[in-house]
């Protein structure tokens, strides 16, 4: 595969930055004073989450409906420490790895994001005092789905991202750690690999960079 691949497009949480849901779905429960399947059900109601990470719904009024829907009295400062939550960190050693693939691939973020979240990447990148100071350092374009207003694993988000970047999919490969995104990837002809706990992507592109 390594030989036939120019470009690599890249997800972006769980791939190359840390996060971890449990700890919002927590964070919420510990504010709402209620199970974590409520969290789920409140965050989940009528596509909430969905078109927040679509770009349907402002943050500002993101924040309100979750200020709205718990059963105590919280601020809106308060909801977004527990949104925050889940966005743990940069690993380090992903830094110079991927700095180290831009010299010798065409290199690419796609991200099922929001835009509360793309601001704490910056914040987030500056408290670990980074080389980097934001996603747009590591990459030729970074795509995130609040600013598509589509999401993976919509097949025609990955059209429009070979379109937009003019790539040859047979040329391209796409990593992420959640199935159905890499499926969906595969039927528009995107190379593909999963990430997994065993495999990061340390380990895939040891030989590569």
């Amino acid at each position: 595969m390594k030989d036939n691949i120019k470009n690599i497009i890249f997800d972006f949480g769980g791939v190359v930055f840390q996060i971890d849901e449990q700890r919002t779905i927590s964070a919420f429960a510990r504010l709402f004073r209620c199970t974590p399947k409520q969290v789920l059900d409140y965050l989940f109601s009528e596509n909430l989450f969905v078109k927040f990470e679509c770009g349907q719904i402002p943050s500002d009024e993101f924040l309100d409906i979750l200020v709205e829907k718990s059963p105590q009295p919280v601020s809106r400062e308060q909801v977004l420490e527990a949104w925050n939550a889940i966005l743990v960190g940069y690993p380090l050693e992903h830094i110079p790895l991927l700095l180290a693939l831009k010299k010798k691939y065409r290199t690419f973020l796609l991200s099922n994001t929001n835009e509360l979240h793309t601001q704490e990447f910056v914040k987030i990148a500056a408290r670990q005092q980074l080389s980097i100071s934001s996603n747009y350092d590591m990459f030729e374009k970074v795509w995130y789905s609040n600013e598509l207003g589509m999401r993976k694993p919509n097949p025609a988000i990955f059209d429009y991202a070979l379109r937009d970047a003019g790539l040859n999919p047979q040329e391209t490969l796409f990593v992420d750690d959640l199935k159905e995104n890499v499926e969906a990837a595969a039927s528009v002809g995107i190379q593909t690999r999963q990430i997994t706990k065993e495999c990061g992507i340390m380990e895939l592109f040891k030989d590569w960079a």
